[in-house]
C-alpha cells in the first residue's frame, strides 16, 4: 500500500515538472514558458487558490475561534492597528497614528481620513462607537475560550481569595470559605478600558482609551482578528454580526458556498490595490487531496503540509515555508466534572500521556514539546514547571489510585476531519493519549465530533465533557493571547477544589510536586482561576520587559499547579506553493497578507 501511494506521487510529480518543460534539478533557475498566441490575447489569470484544512461556517472573527475563519476575514475587515509579521508590534493599519501617556493610563489613536467600507459607506466615529459597544456587550456573561479575547480588554476582572490564616494544612481542611472570604471573593478589579471617547476632529477620527492600569499588550491586544471593525449596520445590540460581512480592507466577499469561498478586489480600498485580483478558499480537510490538487495546479497553496510530504513536495520542486511555532496543542479539562475534583486525579493526566510519542509519530521537525501554556519566543518559561507535566505512568497510576476518583466515565471530545497547526492529525493524536489515560487507570468514552456540530466550542456546546483535545494559534505576539484562552474553561470550576489559602504573589513559595507517596499529596491546590488572572493583570501591568518575563514565569508555575490543562506541543507547520506563486510571506500566526502575494502570469 505504501510503495502504490510513493510511486503515485513521484509520477505526478514528474508529471507536473515535464508539464511544465522543466527537469527537476533546473526547475528553479529555468525561466518560464513563454504563453501561446491564445494565451497572450486573453488577460492573466490572477485569482490565488489557497487549500484550506478546515472548514468555515460563520466568517464574523468574533463568533468562531477558528483559525480558517480568521485568515478570511483578515482579508476583508481591518483593525485599529496591524502587527508587523515579524515581530508582531503594532502598525499603521486603521490608526495612522497613536501616542501614550507617560502614565501609561491614556492611549489616543488617529484614523486615517476619508476611509471607505466596500460598499462605498464611510467609516464615521458612531462607527467606532458600534465597535467599541460591540466588543464590551460580548465581554458580557461568562468567561468561554471564544469570550476571553474581549473579556480580557472589557469584562471586570477577578480578585484572587484573600490570603487566608493559618496553615495550608488547616486552610485545605475545610472546603467552604469563611463569610469574610466570601466577600472578598466577589471584588472584582475594574476593566482593563474602563473607559473610551471618539471625536470627530480636523486631522481625523481621534478614539481615546482610558486604562485602569498600565499594560504591555494592550496595543497588540488591538490587532487580533476578533478586534477587526464593521460597519454600524451589521452590528446588532447584543454585538452579533447581521448579514455579509464588511470592512475597509483589500478584498470583498463575492459569494460564500460550502466548499469554496471567494473574495475580490475592494474597489474602495485605500490602500496599494494587490496584484491578485480574487482569491478563493477551497476546504480540503484531506491532506492527501491538498498534495494532489497543488501537484496538478488545482490551488497554488495550501498550508498544513503532512509530515510524509515534505520530502516528497522537496524532490518535486515545491518550497516548503516553515513558521515559527506560535501555536499550542493540548487538552482541557472541566474542573466541574467529578473525576477532576480530586488534584490527584489531574496530576494522574498530566503524568500519564507520552508527549514525545505524539510528536514523533505526528508532527514536523522543530515541533516541540510544551512544558506551559506560552511558546518559547517569549522567554518566560518556569524551571518548575515540567515536573508537573512529566510522562510517568506507574507514578499516574499511584496518584489515580491515591484520589477519589470511582472510575466516573469521562467524556474525551476530539474533532475529526481536519487538520490544524496545532492538530494535524486529531484521530491519530487522540488515539495515543487515550491509550495512555487507559493504561493509567481511567475511564475514557471517545467522542469525536466535527465543526459543524460545535457552534463555538466544546466546553460550550457540551457543558458536561470531561476532556477536549484542542489548540489554536496565537492571534497576537503576547501572552495574553495565550494564558487567559487556555484557562477561560477553569472560570466556572467550583472554588473547593482550591485551598482557601491563595499563595502570595510570589508563586516560587510553592514547591514542585514532590517524589513523596502519593496518599500524602494534597487533594487541593494553592492555585485558582481567580489567583492566575489576578497574577497575569500584574504581569502585563509590569514596567520593563525583563519584570514582565519574571513575573509571567510565576504566572506559569501558578497555571501548573492548578493542572487545569495539559500542554502537549507547540507544533511547527509548514505552506507550500505552486510554480505560479512568485512571492508569498508566512506569518507565525497563520493570518498571512494575500495582499502581498504576486503570481506569475
Amino acid at each position: 500500500m505504501t510503495r502504490s501511494l510513493l510511486s503515485r506521487r513521484q509520477a505526478l510529480s514528474w508529471a507536473s515538472a515535464l508539464a511544465a518543460g522543466l527537469s527537476l534539478a533546473a526547475c528553479s533557475s529555468s525561466p518560464s514558458p513563454q504563453p501561446s498566441a491564445a494565451a497572450s490575447s486573453s488577460s492573466p489569470d490572477y485569482t490565488f487558490r489557497f487549500g484550506q484544512a478546515g472548514q468555515v461556517g460563520n466568517l464574523d472573527p468574533a463568533a468562531s475561534l477558528r483559525m480558517e475563519t480568521h485568515r478570511i476575514s483578515v482579508q476583508i475587515l481591518e483593525n485599529l492597528l496591524g502587527a508587523d509579521p515579524d515581530t508582531g508590534e503594532p502598525t499603521q493599519e486603521l490608526a495612522s497614528s497613536w501616542e501614550k501617556s507617560e502614565d501609561g493610563l491614556t492611549y489616543r489613536l488617529t484614523l486615517a481620513r476619508d476611509i471607505l467600507f466596500s460598499d462605498g459607506s464611510p467609516l464615521e466615529a458612531q462607527t467606532l462607537e458600534s465597535n467599541l459597544g460591540r466588543w464590551k456587550a460580548l465581554a458580557s456573561g461568562p468567561v468561554t475560550p471564544l469570550s476571553a479575547p474581549f473579556a480580557f480588554l472589557f469584562a471586570d476582572s477577578p480578585q484572587p481569595l484573600a490570603q487566608a490564616s493559618g496553615s495550608q494544612e488547616e486552610a485545605s481542611a475545610s472546603s467552604s470559605p469563611s463569610p469574610a472570604e466570601s466577600s472578598q471573593a466577589q471584588e472584582q478589579q475594574a476593566p482593563l478600558v474602563s473607559s473610551w471617547q471618539v471625536e470627530t476632529q480636523e486631522e481625523g477620527i481621534q478614539l481615546t482609551f482610558h486604562l485602569s492600569r498600565p499594560s504591555a499588550s494592550f496595543l497588540k491586544a488591538l490587532t487580533q482578528p476578533a478586534l477587526g471593525i464593521l460597519p454600524q449596520k451589521l452590528i446588532s445590540s447584543q454585538g452579533q454580526l447581521t448579514g455579509q460581512i464588511l470592512g475597509t480592507g483589500p478584498f470583498q466577499l463575492e459569494s460564500q458556498e460550502e466548499q469554496v469561498i471567494r473574495l475580490v478586489a475592494n474597489p474602495h480600498y485605500r490602500g496599494q490595490a494587490p496584484q491578485v485580483t480574487a482569491l478563493e478558499f477551497v476546504t480540503l480537510p484531506d491532506t492527501e487531496k491538498r498534495y494532489y490538487q497543488l501537484l496538478e495546479n488545482q490551488i497554488d497553496a495550501y498550508d498544513q503540509v503532512a509530515l510524509k510530504d515534505y520530502v516528497p513536495l522537496a524532490r518535486a520542486g515545491y518550497a516548503v515555508q516553515s513558521r515559527d511555532p506560535y501555536s499550542l496543542a493540548y487538552v482541557g479539562m472541566n474542573l466541574a466534572h467529578p473525576a477532576f475534583a480530586d488534584a490527584r486525579a489531574r496530576s494522574a493526566l498530566n503524568h500519564a500521556v507520552n508527549r514525545s510519542a505524539l510528536i514523533s509519530a505526528y508532527y514536523p521537525q522543530g515541533s516541540s514539546q510544551a512544558n506551559d501554556f506560552l511558546p518559547a519566543l517569549f522567554q518566560i518559561r518556569h524551571e518548575d514547571t515540567p515536573g508537573y507535566y512529566s510522562y510517568n505512568r506507574e507514578r499516574a497510576q499511584e496518584l489515580l489510585a491515591a484520589s477519589s476518583y470511582q472510575q466516573e466515565p469521562i467524556d474525551f471530545y476530539y474533532p475529526t476531519n481536519l487538520s490544524s497547526p496545532a492538530l494535524p492529525n486529531p484521530e491519530g493524536i487522540y488515539a495515543l493519549i487515550a491509550a495512555d489515560l487507559v493504561a493509567a487507570g481511567f475511564v475514557i468514552v471517545p467522542k469525536p465530533y466535527t465543526r459543524q456540530q460545535v457552534t463555538s466550542s466544546v466546553p460550550q456546546t457540551y457543558p458536561n465533557y470531561g476532556l477536549e483535545l484542542t489548540g489554536f494559534v496565537g492571534t497576537f505576539r503576547d501572552p495574553a493571547a495565550f494564558l487567559p484562552q487556555v484557562l477561560a474553561a477553569a472560570a466556572s470550576a467550583p472554588e473547593s477544589i482550591s485551598q482557601q489559602a491563595q499563595p502570595s504573589a510570589d508563586a516560587s513559595t510553592n514547591p514542585t510536586p514532590s517524589p513523596t507517596s502519593p496518599s500524602q499529596e494534597a487533594s487541593q491546590v494553592p492555585s485558582s482561576y481567580r489567583a492566575i488572572m489576578a497574577a497575569i493583570n500584574r504581569a502585563d501591568a509590569q514596567p520593563s520587559l525583563e519584570e514582565q518575563r519574571q513575573a509571567y514565569r510565576e504566572v506559569n508555575l501558578l497555571a501548573a499547579q492548578l493542572r487545569s490543562a495539559l500542554p502537549l506541543v507547540y507544533p511547527v507547520s509548514g505552506v507550500t506553493q505552486g510554480k505560479r506563486v512568485a512571492r508569498y510571506t508566512v506569518n507565525a500566526t497563520c493570518l498571512d497578507e494575500f495582499s502581498q502575494v504576486t503570481l506569475r502570469s
